[in-house]
């Protein structure tokens, strides 16, 4: 008898190890796998991060005299690429980013901007371009802009550089976002290797978002309906969101107005519009989850093309974004900068001739 038991109490062990290991390996539902990553986000306190922005087409024509100089204008812009490395730690909060802006054909040229992020300072390095006069005692130097400084002397309040409650506002929004879309028209489960991810990146599951033209007028109509007055919502609801966006309840009320006052006839007529302009859209998310169900890798890629009277042209985007380490010990390749390696905002204008005049007033 007790051999029985023990029989059926291994069995009954085995089947529900069974039972939880498919549990785990099994694929949430895209919608669900979605929501889980947004949740998660919550719960990241560093990482090192990597992308870049490629314009893949930009074609606009122009006629007249100023066609040459838009031709050549069009060529450096389809040969531009922006990518970006970088790390993150919440606590002490410290951000790292490097841009690189690469420009290709007969202009072809490279430079590099490091900027480096506390809670209450920013330093941004002079870069080094050719076809720039900057002066070599400017060079490499860091500029260094004091964010209570310039509160006290432009009488704002200290501008509220929170990296995470960014995050965390965002992962609100596409959370949002994805609960009101509708799951079978616009979201699906794909393999890494049909998504044509990077073989670095450690993906269990990805999910794709994808749009184009004929079902644009059901997510406009969603966005109407459902997807703005939550997000309105949301922001009346959360004072930090609001001071963050530097939005008053006031401004919150009128768009909620405004957007009640939005006819059904009014969107039709605008969409109708749209449709015989639009010759073209097509946009395509990539989102990869980790074994955590953290976000991992994003890769976004829109191309678009209309034809009006006043505009006709196309263009296309690729944006790729990739996260690793997460939470574990950043890799700051930068770090704050040395003293002598700062300079103030008026002694880089002082030697620069004024050719930042005014740079300081944007933050």
């Amino acid at each position: 008898m007790f051999k029985r038991k023990l029989g059926f109490a291994i069995v009954a062990m085995l089947l529900t190890a069974a039972l939880v290991l498919s549990g785990c390996t099994k694929d949430k539902s895209p919608k669900d796998a979605i929501q889980s990553s947004m949740s998660k986000s919550a719960d990241i306190k560093s990482y090192n991060f990597k992308g870049s922005m490629v314009i893949e087409d930009f074609n606009f024509p122009s006629d007249g005299e100023s066609a040459a100089e838009a031709a050549a204008i069009l060529n450096l812009m389809k040969s531009a690429e922006l990518s970006w490395t970088g790390a993150y730690r919440v606590d002490p909060m410290m951000m790292e980013l490097n841009l690189q802006l690469a420009l290709k054909g007969d202009l072809a040229i490279t430079f590099n901007v490091p900027v480096v992020m506390t809670q209450k300072k920013i330093w941004v390095k002079v870069p080094n371009i050719p076809m720039l006069p900057i002066p070599e005692s400017v060079q490499n130097k860091f500029v260094e802009l004091d964010l209570e400084q310039l509160a006290e002397e432009s009488g704002q309040p200290l501008p509220n550089v929170d990296v995470a409650k960014s995050q965390k506002f965002s992962n609100d929004l596409l959370e949002i976002v994805f609960k009101h879309v509708d799951e079978k028209t616009y979201l699906k489960s794909v393999k890494a290797k049909d998504a044509g991810l990077p073989a670095d990146v450690d993906a269990k599951q990805v999910i794709q978002f994808h749009l184009d033209q004929s079902q644009l007028e059901g997510f406009i109509n969603t966005v109407i309906e459902k997807i703005a007055p939550e997000i309105i919502e949301l922001l009346s609801t959360n004072a930090e969101y609001r001071d963050m966006l530097q939005l008053k309840q006031e401004d919150l009320d009128e768009a909620k107005t405004a957007l009640a006052d939005v006819k059904s006839g009014e969107i039709s007529e605008a969409l109708a519009e749209i449709k015989q302009e639009l010759k073209k859209l097509d946009l395509t998310v990539n989102f990869a989850l980790d074994k955590k169900d953290y976000p991992v890798y994003t890769d976004a890629k829109i191309s678009a093309a209309i034809e009006s009277e006043e505009l006709t042209g196309s263009v296309g985007i690729k944006l790729v974004s990739h996260t690793t380490g997460i939470n574990e010990e950043p890799k700051f390749e930068i770090g704050e900068p040395k003293a002598e390696e700062i300079m103030t905002m008026e002694e880089v204008q002082a030697e620069m001739g004024g050719m930042f005049g005014g740079f300081e007033e944007e933050f």
